[in-house]
């Protein structure tokens, strides 16, 4: 069998891209031997599982301290280590016949790494909407944009904005919706019915990203009409962040009405307790939580900066700079309308089976 050297954007933790990561590896075990690169020591969501199909982790930390300036300047002069230790890891433990890389910016050292050793299908996939905001950053990363031009065999993108953004050449990148596990997300194998009160989910790591503040303001509008509304928060947590989310939840009386969970809860089991989805984020390359809502028959609130591609039919999409009254009231007319009853939208073209013709093309080097 072939051998895929998987590149993680940093842990197996339980995020969104180790999510696709673990789609793929999960769904092609069979078919292909996979390894995987990752830039933490620690154990996460997910390491137990791949080690389960046989594959291999390698590890070449990041700074992980809380210094700032550490982990900026850890950021600007990390590629030539990183492109060492990967023709290291390359030549120690290969050959391989593809490597995939979800690491951003940071993947243009590592295909370089994988070019000079000889790994004939070489994929750059970006899942986020990308920038650095200071001048040293944004240059570097322009740079890095140069060599995965040059490097990448195959570039691929969750999202039209997100290769825009991330490719310096649209020239050939595949655009790959983010699959959803359509068996895990089955609302067959729950009771769903009509809502009693207005029960609203937003999943994803707790982030000024994220905008998790801005989901416990629209329930303070929301309380006002309906005093027993519920927010549940699901996320991997964030300290700094958790003392500003704190700090609101508490200012604003609302710690009866807000819920905060890990990011290992029972995703399914949640959404099939919601009335609405909310989807807030300041930002997003794809957003695949909106997917697999939508697969459990949950509406869905999402920020206008969120890519269309993710509404299969179930998804509003609203202005951050309404406010959260706005939202509040959109929410409120809706539940006063349908109580969150489940809905069946089509998200076939996401489902597993499908996205994974796909990379199995890739992975055989045929460009579709």
């Amino acid at each position: 069998m072939k051998r895929v050297l998987m590149v993680s954007c940093e842990g197996l933790g339980n995020g969104g891209v180790q999510a696709v990561i673990m789609s793929i590896v999960r769904s092609l075990k069979d078919k292909y031997i996979f390894d995987i690169l990752l830039f933490t020591d620690e154990r996460r969501f997910y390491d137990d599982e791949f080690e389960s199909y046989g594959g291999k982790i390698f590890r070449i930390p990041r700074y992980s301290g809380t210094n700032a300036f550490r982990k900026r300047l850890d950021y600007y002069v990390r590629g030539n280590h990183l492109y060492n230790k990967v023709l290291e890891t390359l030549k120690e433990n290969g050959p391989y016949d593809v490597i995939h890389c979800h690491d951003e910016y940071e993947s243009a050292p590592i295909l370089k790494a994988a070019a000079v050793s000889g790994i004939k299908v070489r994929i750059a996939h970006t899942h986020v909407i990308s920038g650095k905001t200071n001048i040293i950053a944004g240059l570097l990363n322009n740079y890095r944009k140069k060599e995965i031009e040059r490097y990448a065999t195959i570039k691929i993108a969750c999202s039209q904005e997100a290769g825009l953004s991330f490719f310096q050449s649209q020239e050939n990148v595949k655009i790959v919706m983010n699959p959803y596990d359509n068996k895990r997300f089955n609302p067959g194998k729950y009771d769903l019915k009509k809502k009693s009160k207005i029960q609203l989910l937003q999943v994803g790591t707790y982030s000024v990203t994220k905008n998790q503040i801005f989901s416990v303001k629209v329930i303070e509008y929301i309380r006002k009409k309906m005093p027993d509304v519920k927010l549940i928060l699901m996320g991997n947590r964030n300290k700094e962040y958790d003392e500003l989310l704190y700090k609101e939840i508490i200012q604003r009386k609302l710690e009866d009405n807000v819920t905060l969970m890990p990011g290992d809860a029972d995703m399914p089991k949640l959404l099939s307790q919601s009335s609405g989805f909310l989807f807030p984020s300041l930002h997003e390359g794809f957003g695949i939580v909106l997917i697999e809502a939508q697969a459990m028959g949950v509406k869905c609130y999402a920020s206008d900066t969120v890519p269309r591609a993710t509404d299969c039919g179930g998804v509003i999409y609203l202005p951050l700079k309404d406010g959260a009254k706005v939202w509040a009231e959109k929410i409120i007319y809706d539940y006063e309308r349908e109580q969150g009853i489940y809905v069946n939208y089509d998200v076939s073209k996401f489902s597993t089976e499908e996205v994974m013709k796909k990379y199995v093309c890739f992975y055989e080097g045929i460009l579709q």
